[in-house]
């Protein structure tokens, strides 16, 4: 992890993971994935909104045939989770029987993920796995094990590269430490 500070709009953040780590790191794992899923024809659902720069890097990152899908589900209000998970966008696929791969930007809680896996779960796909960029810290609650990991970090806010404050930072191209002081 680096340590050093970027600054976006004049605001300090400490940098865990800058734009090029993440860009090798995403390819190691969508060769990795393309092993894997060799000879399949996978979905993989992009957990929106967070998942979107981790997903679109990643499907580009695999050299196999693949579909796409979106889902998105909330659980948070500012940097706490509220514990209720509602579900804001369905798929639009059928999956049934297919091969399945969920893009998450962060396993935090695992509330969320365990509710999106048990609502793809009663769509009898063939296979599911998951693919977070990031597994923090008590993301065990999620029940279900995280095939594809880029990092796992402690309990700290991070935003970035699709995490966010409230809406805000997404766009960040790396990934910082969040701190309201």
């Amino acid at each position: 992890m680096k340590n050093n500070t970027s600054s976006f709009n004049n605001i300090p953040f400490q940098t865990l993971f800058s734009e090029e780590m993440i860009s090798s790191r995403v390819k190691e794992l969508g060769l990795q994935i393309a092993n894997d899923y060799q000879g399949k024809n996978p979905v993989f659902i992009c957990v929106l909104r967070g998942g979107v720069y981790f997903f679109s890097d990643l499907t580009k990152a695999v050299p196999i045939p693949i579909e796409l899908d979106f889902i998105q589900a909330k659980s948070y209000v500012g940097t706490e989770s509220t514990g209720n998970v509602e579900l804001i966008k369905d798929l639009d696929s059928d999956i049934t029987g297919r091969d399945v791969l969920i893009v998450e930007d962060i396993v935090d809680t695992g509330r969320t993920l365990k509710f999106l896996i048990s609502h793809i779960l009663s769509k009898k796909p063939k296979s599911l796995e998951v693919a977070s960029l990031l597994f923090k810290e008590g993301g065990e609650a999620a029940g279900y094990p995280i095939k594809y990991v880029g990092w796992n970090i402690g309990k700290e806010f991070v935003i970035g590269y699709g995490l966010d404050y409230d809406g805000k930072f997404r766009n960040l191209p790396g990934v910082f430490l969040y701190s309201e002081e």
